[in-house]
């Protein structure tokens, strides 16, 4: 049996969800601030954009853990052959593995908390978090830096959006908001709004990378099926 993907159609159904739950989230928060109602029958847990270990959180992980896995299929594609850049195929591959466990068990958290211990939480590292992560994404965009710049044009440029996409979510405005509840707390419209735009930034570049990474995949080999063979009983 062939399993035929259609980059578009998945790409389209990872925007159709993180649309429904940016809608449920700009829902709720329209009943938090002018219905005055902070509980709606516990939804806002389940569904708040700021709170973690929620379902919004589990999609996010799954996108994650499904960029992952196509990186996995692309390391294995260029394994096969002598490419010099799959160690770097690699590294993505594991990079957005440990993406995945981060957001759906908010190690970054825990991260900004031992922090706070050493640091002064103030300003746009009021998430303290943003430090550690920050270096690391210098880092590692210096280290791919040769890596990007080999890819195909079309490939290259969609990567690059992608990730100053989620970037401008992850860092860029997280800082904005770090700096809002540092001066005002959590519970303000400024703040809430921006780290609704976070998340719908973080959530559309992780969508454009995985459209990126399917597309490459359909390039290099020539198109993209899933091919399941029975297994023989002999």
């Amino acid at each position: 049996m062939e399993i035929n993907v259609n980059p578009r159609k998945v790409a389209v159904a990872f925007l159709s969800v993180a649309t429904t739950l940016a809608v449920i989230n700009a829902i709720l928060l329209f009943f938090y601030f002018y219905l005055d109602d902070d509980e709606l029958y516990g939804l806002i847990d389940f569904f708040d954009f700021d709170i973690e270990g929620n379902v919004p959180t589990l999609y996010s992980a799954v996108a994650l853990l499904f960029c992952s896995s196509l990186l996995a299929l692309i390391t294995t594609v260029n394994w096969r052959r002598p490419d010099e850049w799959r160690f770097h195929w690699l590294g993505l591959t594991i990079l957005f593995f440990l993406l995945a466990i981060d957001e759906g068990t908010a190690i970054h958290e825990e991260v900004g908390t031992f922090l706070e211990d050493y640091l002064e939480a103030t300003g746009a590292l009021y998430f303290l978090w943003v430090l550690p992560y920050g270096i690391a994404t210098l880092v590692l965009g210096l280290t791919y830096l040769r890596f990007v710049l080999q890819l195909p044009p079309d490939t290259r440029m969609r990567f690059v959006l992608a990730g100053v996409i989620f970037l401008s979510g992850a860092l860029g405005v997280e800082m904005l908001g770090a700096w809002e509840a540092g001066l005002h707390g959590t519970t303000t419209v400024t703040y809430c709004l921006l780290y609704s735009v976070e998340e719908m930034l973080e959530m559309l570049g992780v969508i454009l990378f995985m459209y990126a990474l399917l597309l490459h995949l359909a390039e290099e080999t020539g198109r993209f099926s899933l091919h399941l063979e029975r297994p023989d009983r002999s």
